[in-house]
């Protein structure tokens, strides 16, 4: 029967029924990169080879010659981790090219870990989680800064803000000495140098400060530079609160820093002050203007007396001092103040039969104790495996001269009682170790302390015999 419409010939198409066809799609995240422990370690490590590389060429030495690898090397790593141990002078070796890079790399090396770890944080993309809180080392809760750009752009500020008021206060004096081209530079890398907490100096002869023991004003301004630089960002921010909003970081931090300075002030005048000693012969302002710029580089290194005519007492507690180094996230090195401090708070809260430490009102949490005497034992063990190298190495050198030196180096302080320049090669790269090891040790060995332990199986508890 044809259908009204259709015509002879005319051909329907019946369409087809659509059917929903489900199809399973699995989106493959990318995971996101994390911070690591090794990457810090192995931004210093390269900035060392590029500066090693750099400082080797004819260009960066006044005689116009390849420099030794291996000096080149040293010379590279004592300016990143700001140390200031060198076996030939800046002055006298290095052209202005050599001396620029130097430059740039103490500038690099004192930034830190704080600006490493957050360059690191930006090229990421990520944003401050509680990783990365533990590994810039500051409650940012405190500082008011959730942001990475906004923590570098506050370090960085504050990095130029003081190094260019020191800049400001020693060109007058640099261009009288040296004239306005040289005095100039040499402003540039003194200020650089001591805020730092360095220990390089352009005065060349390897004299260091000593032909400017005379001169309290120099001394008095790269001291204090250089104190600043060892307080670190974060506690010079807190301290521009009133005291009663201090936190207990900046508490002990400042009242440590201020007792180890006060401390280094007494035994130098005690010990070095009398007839034969060091300081003989100086007035009362200049004798105050050393001691107090020698106890501030127990963390630098600059010296304005020969440090291998110190008394051997002397040495001992300067030892002790520089073990004991500046403020966490700061340029100096050391087990860090705040371990100091720390271990000093746990003996006075057992000796008052306190269950927990405590101070200025607030509990110590048992982790920060955990990373302070970890800390602390492993500096103690990195020393003595440091000095039994050298001693190795070094045989014909006194071996309290060697503690001085191994001490100096993993502190990162940069003091010598003339055993530097005369290392052989062996000993030398001894040294880079422990320069390294100082400069990121304390770092690591408190991040590899978890903040929680998960106490899923409790033992017996047993008595041990102590004292």
């Amino acid at each position: 029967m044809r259908r009204v419409g259709q015509r002879p010939g005319d051909v329907r198409v019946r369409r087809g029924r659509r059917r929903t066809a489900i199809i399973d799609v699995v989106v493959r995240r990318r995971r996101p990169l994390r911070m690591r422990m090794w990457m810090v370690p192995a931004a210093f490590a390269a900035v060392i080879a590029l500066g090693a590389l750099l400082l080797s060429l004819p260009v960066a030495a006044e005689s116009g010659e390849w420099t030794k690898g291996s000096v080149a090397l040293f010379t590279s790593a004592s300016a990143v981790c700001v140390t200031g141990l060198v076996r030939v002078d800046t002055a006298d070796h290095w052209s202005a090219f050599g001396e620029v890079v130097i430059a740039l790399l103490i500038q690099a090396g004192g930034l830190g870990v704080t600006m490493y770890a957050g360059a690191l944080l930006l090229v990421l993309g990520r944003r401050f989680g509680l990783t990365e809180r533990q590994f810039f080392g500051i409650e940012l809760e405190d500082v008011e800064m959730h942001d990475v750009r906004v923590l570098l752009r506050r370090v960085m500020r504050f990095v130029f803000v003081v190094e260019g008021a020191t800049f400001a206060l020693l060109l007058p004096w640099f261009v009288v000495e040296d004239g306005a081209r040289e005095g100039l530079w040499r402003a540039a890398f003194h200020a650089i140098s001591a805020f730092n907490n360095a220990g390089f100096d352009l005065m060349g002869g390897g004299r260091s400060m000593t032909a400017h023991a005379g001169e309290p004003y120099l001394l008095v301004v790269m001291g204090a530079s250089a104190f600043v630089g060892s307080l670190s960002f974060v506690t010079v921010l807190n301290l521009r609160r009133a005291p009663g909003r201090w936190s207990l970081d900046t508490r002990l931090v400042a009242y440590g820093m201020g007792g180890l300075l006060l401390a280094g002030m007494l035994v130098l005048l005690g010990s070095e002050l009398g007839s034969g000693r060091v300081l003989e012969g100086q007035g009362a302002v200049a004798a105050l203007a050393n001691t107090f710029f020698l106890s501030v580089n127990r963390t630098t290194g600059m010296a304005t007396v020969d440090m291998s005519a110190l008394q051997d007492s002397t040495s001992v507690a300067l030892m002790v001092l520089m073990f004991i180094g500046g403020a966490s996230t700061s340029a100096a090195g050391g087990i860090k103040v705040g371990s100091f401090m720390v271990s000093v708070v746990v003996v006075f809260s057992t000796v008052r039969g306190h269950d927990r430490p405590r101070a200025f009102g607030r509990e110590i949490p048992p982790v920060v104790v955990a990373r302070a005497i970890a800390i602390t034992m492993v500096g103690f063990a990195t020393h003595a495996a440091g000095t039994w190298l050298l001693a190795l190495t070094e045989s014909d050198v006194g071996f309290l001269r060697l503690l001085f030196e191994a001490m100096s180096a993993l502190a990162n302080v940069g003091w010598s009682q003339g055993v530097t320049t005369g290392l052989s090669e062996e000993g030398a790269l001894v040294v880079v170790a422990l320069m390294f090891l100082g400069r990121l040790g304390s770092l690591l060995v408190a991040l590899s302390v978890p903040d929680r332990t998960e106490n899923l199986l409790r033992y017996p508890e047993a008595s041990v015999r102590i004292g």
